[in-house]
C-alpha cells in the first residue's frame, strides 16, 4: 500500500521514527513521543497514513520481524535489504491465478494495447511493452498526461488500457483511464494500492506489495517499483505460458 501524504507535523515525526527504527521496538509510544516534540495522536495518524492500525502494530511489525541472516552489511542494510525481501515475498502472495489468468485473456484478445505510466513507472511499463511486441501485438506508451487523454479519446472496443502506477491515484492517469473507459476500452490495473481509483475502474487488475518504511532522503517520487516489476515479469511468463500452450 502507498502512504497518504503527510502533513509537515507527520513528515517530521515519521523522519524521526526513520531515524530511531531499529530502536522502536524498545521504545514506548510516550518516549517517541518525547523524542519526536509531538503528541500520541500526531504519532498513531503517521503510521496509519503508511498503512498501520496504530502504533502498537507499527511496533509489532518491527519485533517480529527477523533481519536477513547475510554476513557482511550493517543492521540499517539488512533492515532495507529485509524490506525488499517482504516487497518480494508479499508481492507475490497477493496474486490470484484468477486475476493472472484474468489479465492473461485480456491481453491475448486485444487488438490494440496503450499503457499509461509516469515517472520512473514508465519504466517497468517500457519494459512491458517490449516483452509485449516480441508476440507480435500492437503496442504503445505514453507517459505524459496530455497525450493520455490525447490518445484515451480514440480508442475502440477492442483496446486494452494497461495502467501501471504505485498510488493508483495519479490524476493525470486517472482521467485518461476515465476517458478510455467511457470510449469502450477495458482497463487492466497493475498497482499497489486496493480500492484506489484506478483499481476501481479496472476490469481486471494486479495489486502488489509496497512497504511504508522505504527509506526515502528526497522529496521526489523516487519510491521503488519493485513490486511493478515483479507484477510484470510474473504476468509477462504466464502470458507466454499461455501462447505456448494455445
Amino acid at each position: 500500500m502507498v502512504s497518504q501524504s503527510l502533513s509537515s507535523a507527520e513528515s517530521y515525526t515519521w523522519q524521526v521514527i526513520k531515524k530511531h527504527y531499529d530502536e522502536i521496538p524498545d521504545l514506548s509510544i510516550s518516549d517517541l513521543a518525547e523524542l519526536a516534540h509531538c503528541s500520541l495522536s500526531t504519532i498513531n495518524r503517521t503510521v496509519r497514513k503508511k498503512g498501520f492500525a496504530g502504533y502498537a502494530e507499527f511496533r509489532f511489525s518491527i519485533k517480529e520481524k527477523p533481519l536477513p541472516k547475510i554476513s557482511g552489511f550493517s543492521k540499517g542494510v539488512l533492515a532495507a535489504i529485509g524490506k525488499n525481501e517482504e516487497e518480494l515475498l508479499r508481492t507475490i502472495n497477493n496474486i490470484s491465478a484468477e486475476a493472472i489468468e484474468e489479465a492473461v485473456k485480456e491481453i491475448d484478445k486485444a487488438t490494440e494495447i496503450i499503457i499509461f505510466a509516469h515517472g520512473l513507472s514508465a519504466n517497468a511499463a517500457t519494459e512491458m511493452m517490449k516483452k509485449l511486441q516480441l508476440f507480435h501485438k500492437a503496442v504503445t506508451l505514453h507517459d505524459d498526461y496530455e497525450y493520455m487523454a490525447y490518445y484515451a479519446d480514440f480508442v475502440k472496443s477492442g483496446t486494452l488500457i494497461i495502467v501501471l502506477s504505485l498510488s493508483g491515484e495519479t490524476l493525470g492517469i486517472v482521467k485518461a483511464t476515465e476517458i478510455a473507459k467511457l470510449r469502450g476500452a477495458k482497463v487492466l490495473t497493475l498497482t499497489v494500492t486496493k480500492d484506489s481509483p484506478l483499481d476501481k475502474l479496472a476490469d481486471s487488475s494486479l495489486v502488489g506489495y509496497k512497504s511504508p518504511l522505504e527509506v526515502n532522503y528526497f522529496d521526489l517520487d523516487v519510491h521503488s517499483r519493485l513490486p511493478l516489476y515483479i507484477l510484470v515479469r510474473v504476468l509477462f511468463d504466464a502470458y507466454s505460458i499461455y501462447k505456448k500452450q494455445a
